[in-house]
């Protein structure tokens, strides 16, 4: 990584990223199974692709990236394209969750409902952007100095 008046040097192994994946991860499973603001009305196999599956993805990644990152020479590569995995979870999440937006204006679900059930994509969406702008290809430590 390199180093400026405006940028701290940070041992790669020290990023809170994982932790924050883990985190996320467990919030994006958990509102099908914790009933706040009301129930919504959707099959159980919805509920685990909508977000089962995408949590588990943000935390499997989350869990190789901390594995990664306290090895002698992390690859900003798998980082970077953990991210980016990350990311598209987020994505899937809040395209997904979109329709319930509709449902909420028509006064179908609670407002509250539509929030616990879309804020958690919102979340990952953040987390995966942050993650790749963390581990770009710009702070890989391999590429020679200027």
């Amino acid at each position: 990584m390199q180093e400026g008046p405006d940028r701290v040097q940070e041992r790669p192994g020290r990023s809170r990223l994982p932790l924050i994946g883990l985190l996320v991860g467990l919030w994006a499973i958990v509102p099908p199974y914790i009933v706040l603001f009301g129930r919504l009305q959707v099959r159980a196999v919805v509920e685990l692709v909508d977000h089962a599956v995408p949590g588990a993805v943000v935390i499997a990644v989350a869990a190789l990236a901390s594995v990664q990152l306290r090895s002698a020479r992390p690859s900003q590569l798998l980082l970077f394209a953990g991210g980016a995995v990350i990311t598209l979870a987020g994505f899937w999440m809040l395209t997904t969750h979109l329709g319930l937006v509709g449902q909420a204006r028509q006064g179908l679900v609670s407002g509250g409902a539509v929030a616990w059930h879309g804020l958690p994509g919102v979340a990952v969406m953040v987390l995966g952007l942050s993650w790749t702008a963390r581990f770009s290809a710009a702070d890989d430590e391999a590429s020679p100095d200027p």
